[in-house]
């Protein structure tokens, strides 16, 4: 099954295959305003069947948008507690995960895994399986021992800083992984988190890995 992976900028991605997913829809700050748009507007996500939450933090958790897509589109909605009680949902749409729980819903196999984010309340990454594919989204994170457990075809990582991995820290997560493939993500869409993904790329063809890394444009996807 060939799974595509669509990068909608920050740490927000639509994967799909026989389903769709999203991961942290992420349109309007609150309070900051966005150096790097968001490629696809709400209307435009159709035949949306699951939607997955790392936190709550608001560029991760657009809960006005999210609770829209998910109304419109009888979606479900997995996250922690603390984030579902945040939303106005039907309680069947809402699946709650704690560290290490799996779910199969509707043809994705969902693991959520530890992360670790200081200033958030109970932040995940998820492993995504569908058909023979596995994503790895990290969320926000800082690099993580448990990273050398992660079996994954396609990593999706953060390189900023500023409370995740940067770029250094990304580099040795693709190294514990060691995916085919590796795609940075939450990164210059704010002032604070200005970096260059060029470096996370180079970093990786000169070292031993097997693994290509994959900069995608907001809008551009992978297919594996």
């Amino acid at each position: 099954m060939k799974v595509k992976v669509s990068y909608l900028a920050h740490s927000f991605f639509k994967i799909s295959a026989e389903k769709n997913l999203l991961v942290d829809p992420f349109f309007e700050h609150p309070s900051q305003e966005r150096l790097i748009k968001c490629p696809v507007t709400e209307n435009s996500l159709k035949n949306i069947d699951v939607i997955l939450i790392t936190h709550e933090h608001p560029d991760h958790f657009d809960k006005a948008a999210i609770e829209r897509i998910a109304n419109r589109e009888k979606c479900l909605v997995v996250a922690t507690r603390n984030v579902l009680n945040e939303l106005n949902l039907h309680q069947a749409q809402c699946i709650e995960v704690s560290s290490y729980d799996e779910k199969l819903l509707r043809g994705f196999k969902i693991t959520a895994l530890p992360a670790h984010h200081p200033t958030a309340f109970y932040p995940v990454s998820y492993l995504i399986k569908v058909g023979n594919k596995t994503i790895f989204h990290a969320g926000d994170t800082t690099l993580k021992d448990e990273f050398a457990e992660i079996k994954a075809d396609l990593c999706l990582l953060p390189i900023a800083g500023k409370a995740t991995m940067d770029v250094v820290d990304a580099v040795k997560a693709t190294k514990m992984i060691k995916p085919k493939y590796a795609v940075p993500m939450h990164y210059g869409t704010f002032e604070h988190i200005k970096v260059d993904p060029r470096e996370f790329s180079y970093r990786i063809d000169k070292s031993i890995l097997k693994t290509k890394p994959v900069i995608l444009k907001p809008g551009k996807s992978i297919t594996i």
